[in-house]
C-alpha cells in the first residue's frame, strides 16, 4: 500500500517522501491524487527510531496523565500532534497506516500495535531524572528564593545551549513586524520604540531598568496582546529590519513531529528529554504580564532570556496566548529594527468566544 506526503504534517517526513517517491499517484490512506507516494514498508527505517520508544503497558499515565489504555495510534496523535495530517487522516487510519509501516520493521510484533502502550522512556524512570531534564520548578524555585545571581546546580548551560542553538532561525531584511501602544492620539514612528531605560519595568523577557523591543508578527496580534478595550484607541506602528535578525524560535515546541526534529540535529529521545522543559519556557514567555503579578514571578525566564541574549542572538521568539496563531518577540538590540509607519485606530466592537 502507499501513502503519500499529504498524510502527514511533519516537515521533515514529508521532505524524506519527496526526496525518495517512486512518483506521484494516488494516496490508498487519504485519497489525494497526484501528490508524492511512497510504498510503506520504505517507511520502515525511518519510522524505526519512533517505534523503539514504545513498550507494551496497561496504561500511558506516565507520558499522558491517563489512567486508561491506550493504544500506539492513540498515543503518538497525542503526544505528537504534528506528525499526521488530521485533516485528511481520521483514527482509524492513523492505526492502519502505522501497522502497515511496522509490518516492514525489523522489530515488528503484533501487541506493540494492538495492545496498549507507555514510552520507555517513562517507564525506565529517565524522564524524571532532574539533572537531566532541568525541571522548571527547581530552577523557578532556587533563582527566586535562593540564588539570584550565581544558579547552584539546577541548570546544565551547556545542555541549554546545544538545545537553544537547534532553534536558531534568522529573519532577512525587509521583514515587517508591529508594536502598538494605547493612545488616544496617534504617535510618532519615535513614540512606538522601547521605553527609555528609566521608565522600563520588569517583563516577562526583560529585567527591571535593561527595555527591550516587544513586536508581533501582524497587527491583528498586537490588538491581542495589548488587550485593548472597547472605545479605546491605539497606535501600531510599522517596522521594518534593515539587517538580519538572529533568533531563538520558541513558539509551538509540542508540534515539532519527531522527524523535524531529527532534522534539527536531535535524536527522538534527546529531544522527549527536553520537551516538556522547554514547553514550560515557551508557556512563561507567553503569559501576558499582569498587574497582580509579582515581579519574582518574571525571574526564571529573564534569566534564560539573558542568557540566549549572552550567546549572541538578537531575540527570542515565541507563540502568542492571546491570538491563535499569533507570535512575538523580545528583542533584546533593536538597532535595526526601524519604525518606518504609524496607524491608528479606534476600537468599535469586541467579539468574545468561549
Amino acid at each position: 500500500m502507499n501513502c503519500c506526503v499529504n498524510c502527514f504534517a511533519d516537515q521533515g517526513l514529508q521532505n524524506r517522501i519527496e526526496a525518495e517517491s517512486n512518483g506521484r499517484g494516488l494516496c490508498d490512506f487519504c485519497a489525494s491524487n497526484d501528490v508524492f507516494i511512497i510504498a510503506c514498508d520504505e517507511l520502515s527505517d525511518i519510522f524505526d527510531a519512533l517505534f523503539e520508544l514504545y513498550i507494551n503497558h496497561p496504561t500511558a499515565k506516565l507520558s499522558l496523565k491517563d489512567e486508561k489504555p491506550v493504544l500506539m495510534h492513540e498515543h503518538i496523535l497525542c503526544y505528537w500532534p504534528q506528525l499526521f495530517n488530521k485533516q485528511s487522516l481520521k483514527s482509524k487510519d492513523v492505526k492502519q497506516l502505522l501497522n502497515q509501516i511496522g509490518r516492514g520493521w525489523v522489530g515488528f510484533n503484533e501487541p506493540l500495535f494492538e495492545q496498549s502502550v507507555e514510552l520507555q522512556i517513562y517507564i525506565n524512570g529517565v524522564a524524571e531524572d532532574e539533572s537531566y531534564t532541568m525541571q522548571w520548578e527547581t530552577f523557578a524555585t532556587e533563582i527566586k528564593e535562593e540564588n539570584r545571581f550565581f544558579i547552584s546546580n539546577t541548570l546544565d548551560l551547556e545542555l541549554l545551549e546545544s538545545t537553544f542553538i537547534r532553534f536558531a532561525k534568522t529573519y532577512p531584511i525587509g521583514t515587517h513586524f508591529y508594536r502598538a501602544r494605547i493612545s488616544d492620539h496617534s504617535l510618532t514612528v519615535h513614540e512606538l520604540g522601547k521605553p527609555p531605560k528609566q521608565f522600563t519595568t520588569p517583563g516577562r523577557a526583560n529585567p527591571v531598568g535593561i527595555p527591550y523591543l516587544y513586536i508581533s508578527e501582524s497587527e491583528e496580534t498586537t490588538f491581542y496582546e495589548t488587550r485593548v478595550s472597547l472605545h479605546e484607541s491605539i497606535s501600531i506602528g510599522r517596522f521594518v529590519l534593515t539587517a538580519p535578525l538572529q533568533v531563538i524560535s520558541l513558539k509551538n515546541i509540542e508540534h515539532f513531529g519527531p522527524f523535524e526534529i531529527q532534522d534539527r540535529g536531535f535524536d527522538i529521545e534527546e529531544f522527549m528529554l527536553v520537551r516538556s522543559y522547554l514547553m514550560k519556557l515557551e508557556e512563561e514567555l507567553s503569559k501576558p504580564v499582569r498587574k497582580q503579578d509579582v515581579n519574582l514571578d518574571y525571574l526564571p525566564t529573564q534569566y534564560l532570556c539573558e542568557y540566549i541574549k549572552a550567546l549572541g542572538f538578537n531575540a527570542v521568539e515565541y507563540r502568542s496566548a492571546m491570538k491563535v496563531g499569533g507570535y512575538n518577540l523580545a528583542v533584546f538590540n533593536d538597532q535595526d529594527l526601524v519604525c518606518t509607519a504609524v496607524e491608528h485606530y479606534h476600537v468599535k466592537g469586541l467579539k468574545y468566544d468561549w
